[in-house]
C-alpha cells in the first residue's frame, strides 16, 4: 500500500464506508459536495489519502490553483481522501471516502480502496450518486435506497446520520 499515506493508525471498528466519487455519477458536484458537507458537521478526522499519480490522467482532471488567506497561490491536486467519524456514544462509526474517478489502473485502485476498508473492519459499502434528471425544483425529491442484502440496519443508520446532520431535511 505504498500509494496510501496514513495520517494515523486506522481504527478497526468502522463497519460502513460511505463513498462519493466525482465524475459522471456526480451531477452538479452533488455527491462530492454532500460528502464535504458530511465531513464538516461530523468533525470527521483525516485518515489517509491515495497518491493520484498512478491513477489520474491530469489532462482529464487538472489540479486547481487557489489563493490562501495570505494571498499565496497553492496548487490543489486531485486526490482520494478518507476520513473517520466515531460517534461519542461508542456506537459504530463511519469511514468516509471522497474521490474523483480514476482514469487508469482501476483494478489496482479498487484493491487499494478495499485494503483500506478491510483495515477499518468495513462490512458495508454505501456509494452515493447523482444524475441529471427532469424533476421539479420546488418539490422534495426522493432518496433512492438499494441494497443487495436482506439486512438494512447499517444503511438505515446512515440515513439517520444524514437526517441528523441536515436537520431532518432529507
Amino acid at each position: 500500500m505504498d500509494a496510501v499515506a496514513f495520517h494515523h493508525e486506522p481504527p478497526s471498528n468502522l463497519p460502513t464506508v460511505v463513498a462519493a466519487f466525482g465524475g459522471w455519477i456526480d451531477a452538479g458536484e452533488a455527491v462530492t459536495g454532500a460528502m464535504r458537507y458530511l465531513v464538516r458537521p461530523l468533525s470527521a478526522s483525516p485518515l489517509s489519502s491515495i497518491d493520484p499519480e498512478e491513477f489520474c490522467d491530469f489532462t482529464q482532471v487538472r489540479p486547481v490553483v487557489r489563493l490562501n488567506a495570505e494571498g499565496q497561490r497553492i496548487i490543489r491536486w486531485p486526490r482520494s481522501a478518507f476520513w473517520t467519524w466515531q460517534p461519542p456514544e461508542g456506537r459504530a462509526g463511519l469511514l468516509l471516502l471522497r474521490r474523483m474517478e480514476p482514469q487508469r489502473r482501476w483494478r489496482a485502485y479498487a484493491t487499494l480502496l478495499l485494503d483500506v476498508a478491510a483495515r477499518c473492519g468495513v462490512q458495508w459499502i454505501v456509494s452515493l450518486g447523482a444524475l441529471f434528471a427532469a424533476v421539479p425544483h420546488l418539490d422534495c425529491n426522493a432518496l433512492v435506497h438499494r441494497t443487495s442484502s436482506a439486512s438494512r440496519g447499517s444503511s438505515q443508520s446512515l440515513i439517520a446520520i444524514i437526517r441528523e446532520t441536515t436537520d431532518g431535511r432529507l
